[in-house]
């Protein structure tokens, strides 16, 4: 009897130990074959299933995942670790719900694991609960000093506060526990680009990359720095190899139709707004993009329709409110132009175009007061740059069309492009 049992633990380690082995190989289907085999030599060995839920969840089959766990809290219904697991599985499925549920018994079961914390605090970001998630955050890195993922992740939380300071501060921390940690890198590098520091973005990019070269995002907000720097066709290089890595990634279409946008190349980023669009229906962005491509293009319909349904989504979404009103300009409706200028400068204070275009429309309504401040605001904060303002917008006011309007010497230099 003894041999026998003694031949049944050999099998089972030997089953085990090839499953980790395989596990460590990322040969997740060989894994899951080789624990399945280990099961069948002891199926109430309970830490067995905790292994093979994780290999199912990296794999991507959650609901496999969710069995093992299951089984498992039924073997052990005190295991903490277990309703972590399975709250990690909810949470990829977007089950928020009972992800928090999970990570709630877990930490009731086991008040110091950190991983729980750090699981329930993205739950919470999700739902946009971003003080909730900070605060869970804060206690998984209070448990754990280094833990790299929980840092990064506090960073996310710290960029939808506005913080690129701190955001910049815990993508450091992250990276210097971790390495290796390519999303941290392409999420210092967001950082760098919301405050401005090109060059020092795109050199954690190029990290990312290196450390992960199927990362599509890295390659989408690599394009993002290019293109914030004028280098448009680097832009829509690094927008395209996103789209290669990841067919349904919105914001990468999104992102080089506005590049098309800027190269006047109306018809292809249409194309890619639509596209967007029907990735993601609720795209507030690329309605709103291609309303000003519909305007570019001088569809005046479409531009109000997509204009109107991007501000019906995100009601305080500047770009929006300053495209419909440049349709609204190009239709002589002057009052209506001027309101929605007025949304966008107050949804946006530092809407340096905006400004622009409210001043052109006070020039055509012949109020220079209100047409100098608005250009001067327009140029202080665009640093002297209307010229980089869309070549459309910049010529909208055409003197030689409009004779009777004859503006002070230095409105009409500041109407006029460099």
């Amino acid at each position: 009897m003894n041999n026998k049992l003694t031949g049944t633990d050999n099998l089972f380690s030997k089953h085990s130990r090839r499953g980790n082995q395989r596990l460590f190989g990322k040969k997740y289907d060989e894994a899951i074959e080789e624990y399945s085999r280990a099961i069948e030599m002891k199926p109430d060995y309970a830490p067995i299933y905790s292994i093979r839920g994780y290999a199912y969840r990296i794999k991507g089959d959650f609901e496999s995942a969710i069995k093992d766990y299951n089984k498992l809290i039924e073997l052990r219904p005190d295991n903490a670790d277990a309703y972590c697991g399975r709250g990690i599985v909810y949470s990829k499925k977007g089950d928020f719900a009972r992800a928090i549920q999970d990570f709630n018994k877990a930490i009731q079961l086991k008040p110091n694991l950190a991983d729980t914390y750090n699981g329930r605090g993205l739950m919470y970001h999700q739902m946009n609960e971003v003080d909730l998630a900070l605060q869970d955050f804060n206690k998984a890195i209070e448990l754990r000093p280094d833990f790299a993922k929980a840092y990064n992740n506090r960073a996310l939380a710290y960029k939808d506060k506005g913080d690129a300071d701190k955001t910049l501060e815990d993508t450091s921390k992250a990276i210097e526990f971790q390495p290796n940690f390519s999303y941290a890198y392409n999420n210092r590098g967001n950082a760098y680009v919301r405050k401005g520091i090109t060059s020092l973005a795109i050199k954690d990019f190029n990290k990312a990359i290196h450390l992960n070269p199927e990362l599509a995002e890295a390659y989408c907000n690599r394009g993002v720095a290019y293109e914030n720097s004028g280098e448009l066709e680097l832009a829509i290089q690094d927008y395209t190899k996103a789209i290669e890595l990841q067919p349904d990634y919105a914001e990468a279409y999104n992102n080089r139709g506005v590049v098309y946008n800027k190269k006047g190349r109306i018809e292809p980023a249409i194309e890619n707004f639509s596209k967007a669009i029907e990735l993601k229906p609720d795209f507030a962005h690329a309605y709103g993009s291609r309303g000003y491509a519909y305007y570019a293009k001088g569809d005046f319909d479409s531009a109000i329709e997509d204009c109107n349904k991007a501000i019906e989504l995100m009601p305080n979404l500047a770009e929006a409110y300053n495209n419909r009103g440049l349709v609204y300009l190009a239709e002589g409706e002057l009052e209506l132009a001027i309101d929605d200028m007025d949304k966008a400068i107050e949804s946006n204070p530092d809407y340096a175009e905006a400004y622009y275009n409210r001043g052109v429309i006070w020039s055509k309504m012949e109020k220079w007061e209100n047409a100098r401040l608005d250009l001067t605001v327009a140029n202080i904060i665009g640093k002297n740059s209307i010229n980089l303002f869309h070549p459309i917008n910049r010529n909208i006011v055409n003197l030689e069309q409009s004779p009777d309007v004859n503006p002070p010497e230095d409105i009409a230099a500041m109407l006029t492009p460099p």
